[in-house]
């Protein structure tokens, strides 16, 4: 991140002067020096652009058994654009996670693509997630998050901003095919005061199958409204395939 500083220099200043007023602001990544190796601790080592002893500018910090993060940093803190990468074992399975985006403060925040991929001893994989938006202090705020997993049905998908939620569980071809006839596994909307569920399942009652009805007239009224999110589910379901 630059920062640029109205500077207001009279043909009396000498040359040093000048030089002194033009220096980078302290903490921008402008004021990074030379690439340099830095031992943080016993396990965390860095190599990139340092100010002050500390990463600053763009590097790669590696730490643990197998986490890593290249990209931007100010004053040693995860700052601008990066790629974090995470490796570990959990009850005999290997997870992967991987995060592209934006970074402030040493948290996810901004833009960004995080991926978690669970593989069995066996090299088959159990799950794979994708969460494609915006994130906030680490967290997952809107966008589109798909799971395949192995289950029944295999995908999950979901779409959200603001007070809207598309949440979705069924198969990754031919979505919209799938909406308009009202053969989706299972689907809950909810958009303000509008909170629809429909499922293939026979209901309970009369009731029931009624409400059923009534949500897919209701949402074949908003295909067109709804096909760019098929679009991107379905495009995003070919990135967590299940090997």
């Amino acid at each position: 991140m630059k920062k640029i500083t109205a500077l207001s220099v009279t043909l009396t200043l000498s040359a040093s002067l000048i030089a002194t007023s033009l220096a980078p602001l302290p903490g921008s990544v402008d004021a990074a020096s030379a690439k340099e190796w830095i031992q943080i601790s016993e396990r965390t080592s860095y190599y990139g652009e340092a100010a002050n002893g500390q990463p600053n500018g763009r590097g790669t910090i590696k730490w643990g058994n197998g986490k890593q993060y290249s990209g931007e940093f100010i004053n040693g803190k995860r700052t601008g654009n990066g790629k974090y990468i995470n490796e570990y074992q959990l009850d005999g399975e290997t997870h992967k996670v991987v995060y592209i985006g934006r970074w402030n403060n040493d948290k996810m925040d901004g833009e960004g693509i995080l991926t978690h991929k669970v593989t069995l001893p066996d090299g088959s994989v159990r799950w794979n997630q994708i969460q494609k938006g915006t994130f906030q202090a680490g967290v997952f705020q809107s966008g589109y998050d798909v799971i395949h997993a192995v289950a029944d049905p295999d995908y999950s998908f979901t779409y959200k901003k603001g007070k809207e939620s598309l949440e979705i569980m069924g198969f990754n071809q031919n979505m919209k095919q799938a909406w308009t006839a009202g053969t989706m596994f299972s689907v809950h909307y909810k958009n303000g005061n509008i909170n629809k569920k429909s499922s293939i399942f026979p209901a309970n009652s009369a009731a029931e199958q009624r409400q059923n009805d009534v949500a897919i007239r209701y949402f074949k009224s908003i295909q067109s409204k709804v096909n760019p999110h098929l679009e991107q589910f379905e495009a995003l379901s070919k990135q967590v395939p299940l090997k």
